[in-house]
C-alpha cells in the first residue's frame, strides 16, 4: 500500500514539474525578429513610383537565387552639374569599359544653343559588376530613378542543354552506323543525316551561346541631364500632321517623277518633230520640181 502511495506521489510531482517547465517555455519565447534589411531593388522601385525623392546611388546590393539564370537590366536617370555633360558621359562609358563592358547604343540631345546637355547611353556590363558600376557613380550625380528588371532563363537553359545532349547522342549513333556501313547507298544516307544533325547542333549551340551572353552581360541604360537644362519632349505625331506630311511627301515624289519623264522625253520629241518636218517638206519639193519635156 505504501509503495502504491509513493508511486502516485512521484507521478504527481513529475506532472507538476512538466507543467511548470511548459509554462516557463511559453512565457519566455520571444516574437520573431523582423528583417533588418531591404533589397536595393525594392528601394529603387519605391522611390521611382511617384515619391519624387532622389534615390541614393551608393550601397546598392543586387541579390539573386543561387541557381537562377537571370538576364539583368537597369534603367537609371541622373542629373549632373551644368556644363559637365560630355565629361560625365565619357566617364560613365569609361567606367563600364574598365569593368569589361562596352557601349551598345547612345543618343544625345542638344539645347537650343546647340550645346549637348542630355543624353542616354546603353551599356553591356558584366552582371557580377552591375552593382559596382552603379555604386561607382560620382557624388555629383543625383539619382532620379533606378529601375531594375530581370528575366529568368533557367527553363531555356534546361531545354537547350537537353536538345544539345539529344543531338550529340544522335550524332554519335549515326557515326557508329557509318563506321559499319558497307553499301554506298547506306553511306550516302547516313552522311546526309549526319549533316542534318550537325546543322541542328550548331543551331542549339548558338542558342546556348546567346543565352549565356544574355546572363553574363547585364544591360545598363544610363540617362544624364544637366541641372536646369530644358528637356526636349518628343510628342507623337497627330493624324492631321501625319496626313499633311505624307501628302506633301507624295506630291514631291510625283512631281519629281513627272519631271524625270519630261526631261527624258525632250530629245525624243525633238527627233520626232524633225522627222515629221522632213516627211512633209520632201514630198512638197518633189511636187514642185518641173518634169522634163518629152
Amino acid at each position: 500500500m505504501l509503495a502504491r502511495l509513493a508511486i502516485a506521489g512521484s507521478a504527481v510531482i513529475a506532472s507538476a514539474a512538466l507543467i511548470t517547465a511548459c509554462s516557463n517555455v511559453t512565457t519566455s519565447s520571444a516574437p520573431m525578429a523582423a528583417p533588418a534589411h531591404r533589397s536595393a531593388g525594392s528601394a529603387a522601385f519605391g522611390a521611382a513610383s511617384g515619391s519624387g525623392t532622389p534615390v541614393s546611388s551608393t550601397d546598392i546590393t543586387i541579390g539573386a537565387a543561387p541557381t537562377a539564370e537571370l538576364q539583368r537590366s537597369v534603367r537609371a536617370a541622373y542629373t549632373i552639374p551644368s556644363g559637365s555633360f560630355l565629361t560625365s558621359f565619357d566617364g560613365v562609358t569609361a567606367r563600364a569599359v574598365a569593368l569589361g563592358g562596352y557601349v551598345t547604343s547612345s543618343v544625345t540631345q542638344p539645347a537650343h544653343n546647340g550645346r549637348i546637355v542630355s543624353g542616354t547611353v546603353t551599356l553591356a556590363v558584366p552582371a557580377p559588376s552591375l552593382a559596382s558600376f552603379l555604386n561607382g557613380m560620382p557624388s555629383t550625380f543625383t539619382a532620379i530613378s533606378i529601375d531594375f528588371a530581370s528575366v529568368d532563363h533557367s527553363a531555356g537553359f534546361i531545354d537547350v542543354n537537353a536538345r544539345l545532349a539529344s543531338a550529340h547522342a544522335h550524332l554519335h549513333a549515326l557515326d557508329t552506323l557509318l563506321s559499319t556501313a558497307t553499301s554506298l547507298a547506306d553511306m550516302t544516307t547516313l552522311e546526309q543525316q549526319i549533316e542534318t544533325v550537325q546543322v541542328e547542333l550548331d543551331s542549339y549551340q548558338g542558342q546556348l551561346n546567346a543565352l549565356t551572353a544574355s546572363v553574363n552581360m547585364a544591360t545598363a541604360s544610363i540617362a544624364l541631364a544637366e541641372r536646369g537644362a530644358p528637356r526636349l519632349v518628343q510628342t507623337a505625331p497627330g493624324p492631321v500632321n501625319t496626313g499633311v506630311s505624307g501628302g506633301w511627301h507624295n506630291a514631291i515624289q510625283v512631281t519629281g517623277t513627272v519631271l524625270d519623264v519630261v526631261i527624258t522625253a525632250i530629245p525624243l520629241l525633238v527627233l520626232a518633230g524633225l522627222a515629221l518636218a522632213l516627211w512633209h517638206w520632201v514630198p512638197r519639193r518633189l511636187r514642185r520640181t518641173p518634169r522634163p519635156a518629152p
